[in-house]
């Protein structure tokens, strides 16, 4: 048995225990370990973060030697953080690249094929010890020229770069759009004060208040929104520098740099996917109504609103969470193509940011790809039949693809132009038939179970099963509740995100469900396909709010639904060729 003070790790190359040679960096755990550590300082046996380089010493200095250095040294050429970049690394100092990020003075020398995790000697020794799969990574690292993630890098990070400033310019414009819808309220507010004369000047002073708090708030968001792109921007173009600039230097240093790339680009879709929720701030006023009657009675010329478009999911905020929307009129689009061999059977649909719809259309296994006006701009064809379609975030779209046989994938389509690309797919050992997508997890649905998979396809868990009990899904906005749309048993079921069943609603108009949808605001909307109807339920599955549409109206085996929020809408697809539209209030 080891003794106290010794840190022991199992070693699974020779496999055997052994004696960390890490001991003598856990023992100095009181201490810093810098990037750069001052050589004055450490000539006198202290430990001093470095500020400064001076390149014809090649020498680094803490803000107190540097002086010295100054005075001996006049014409030296001294950098300072702001250019460490190009400070020179000294003999036995770890590469950035290879450096870890939670102990900067180890190299990454191994990986963790548990958790697809790089780690240095004392990763392993502190978090791995009990992990099955650590291998050598210049053993991992063979060929890494030759894989294709590794080849598909730079275009990868151009393209996110590419988001990432388009993003920056699109709030930048934001602002300047903010800062003029602030000057019309402010011009409509002063002239609603000169109607009313003297007892407006209080009323004026609140209201403009409340407006640039909304104002300074939204710019605020816009800012950080900013600052992240350019961060974000900025680290992806130093990676892919470093990795590019390691090119003769040998396959660990491209296979450390392929890794630490790869969760920076994670990292980034991740901030994307959130920036991309919120594609303008906005904010709107309206005057109340007979104000000079009641004027003695408010506090302010009238309410102001924010208004956020999101992009992730459809826009409700116009609605409180509790309204019960009314329907106005319906209204067909026709979205057969010349070309279609068969019938349209729309299997599943989403909206994108830029308002565009991304429709699946089952019999003539084919993703398409409408406009505003709900007209086929472009299509791609699929080597199966297509079923849901859910939004992963930004211009990316997830399609199942399942032929109920040996073929269970999901296939990742990029809108470029106005074109639809396949970026990528996940092949599962089960089906999959609807998705939905929520943090950093899919949430995918094989009829009879309900899985929850990371972004990368590996499986999390699996929360339900049963016979045809799991149709269709939906996820609310804050990712704590989950909707199934039971076909079989005619339910509506309610779980928690821990897979623990809720509700169970049923109703006589809640037949054969096999559409659900979830807004950003929590409505919940339901499409049936025995009953040909649209309901909406209330946010917490319990009680049917209204039957919006039936078959006298135009719906006929619906199978997929989902609200526009640039039309206050919802839009139905099914066994036909078009696509029923449903005006609601």
């Amino acid at each position: 048995m080891p003794g106290k003070g010794h840190l022991f790790s199992f070693n699974p190359i020779c496999g055997r225990t052994m004696a960390s040679n890490f001991e003598s960096s856990i023992q100095r755990g009181c201490d810093f370990i810098h990037d750069f550590a001052c050589s004055a300082c450490e000539e006198d046996g202290l430990n001093t973060e470095a500020q400064h380089f001076c390149q014809q010493c090649t020498k680094y200095y803490c803000d107190i030697c540097v002086i010295k250095h100054y005075g001996l040294y006049k014409r030296h050429t001294v950098l300072d953080r702001k250019d460490v970049k190009k400070w020179a690394v000294a003999p036995g100092t770890v590469d950035v690249l290879e450096r870890c990020e939670r102990h900067p003075g180890e190299a990454l020398k191994l990986v963790c094929g548990d958790h697809d995790q790089l780690c240095c000697h004392v990763c392993v020794a502190v978090d791995h010890r009990l992990c099955s799969s650590i291998q050598h990574i210049p053993d991992v690292a063979r060929d890494i020229r030759k894989d294709p993630g590794f080849r598909q890098l730079p275009q990868q990070v151009a393209v996110l770069r590419k988001q990432i400033e388009d993003m920056k310019n699109d709030r930048k414009k934001n602002s300047s759009s903010l800062r003029k819808t602030r000057t019309a309220i402010v011009d409509e507010i002063k002239a609603i004060r000169k109607m009313i004369n003297g007892m407006l000047d209080k009323m004026e002073k609140t209201t403009v208040q409340e407006l640039d708090r909304l104002v300074a708030d939204q710019e605020m968001s816009i800012k950080k929104d900013m600052e992240s792109c350019t961060q974000m921007h900025d680290e992806l173009k130093n990676i892919i520098d470093d990795i590019q600039s390691k090119d003769s230097s040998g396959e660990p240093p491209l296979y450390i740099g392929f890794k630490k790339c790869e969760e920076k680009i994670k990292q980034a879709k991740e901030i994307l996917q959130n920036m991309s929720s919120v594609v303008k701030y906005d904010l709107t006023f309206r005057k109340h109504n007979g104000i000079e009657d009641n004027l003695s009675s408010m506090k302010t010329f009238g309410e102001l609103n924010e208004s956020n478009v999101f992009g992730a999911q459809p826009c409700t905020s116009l609605f409180p969470r509790d309204h019960v929307f009314a329907t106005e009129g319906y209204k067909e689009y026709n979205v057969k193509m010349s070309s279609d061999k068969y019938n349209c059977d729309i299997q599943g649909m989403c909206e994108l940011p830029g308002e565009e719809i991304v429709i699946s259309d089952y019999h003539n296994m084919t993703v398409k790809l409408l406009d505003q006006k709900y007209r086929v701009v472009d299509h791609c064809d699929v080597p199966m039949f297509p079923l849901d379609v859910c939004h992963i975030g930004g211009n990316e779209v997830a399609v199942c693809v399942d032929n109920n046989d040996d073929r269970h994938e999901l296939h990742f389509i990029n809108i470029t132009k106005g074109k639809l690309v396949t970026t990528r797919k996940l092949s599962f050992s089960h089906e999959c038939n609807s998705a939905t997508h929520h943090g950093n997890n899919l949430y995918i649905s094989s009829h009879t179970a309900l899985y929850v998979h990371t972004m990368t396809g590996k499986l999390v868990k699996k929360l339900k099963s049963g016979h045809n009990t799991v149709m269709r899904i939906a996820i609310s906005n804050d990712g704590k509740t989950i909707y199934i749309a039971n076909n079989s048993n005619h339910q509506l079921i309610t779980l928690d995100n821990l897979g623990n069943k809720l509700v169970t609603f049923t109703d006589p108009d809640l037949r054969g469900p096999t559409g659900v949808h979830a807004t950003t605001a929590g409505h919940v909307f339901v499409c049936c396909w025995t009953s040909d109807t649209v309901l909406q339920v209330d946010k917490d599955g319990k009680t049917k709010l209204a039957t919006l549409a039936r078959k006298q109206d135009g719906v006929y085996r619906p199978t997929a639904l989902f609200f526009s929020s640039r039309s206050s809408s919802l839009v139905v697809g099914g066994c036909n060729d078009t696509l029923l539209v449903i005006n609601v209030r």
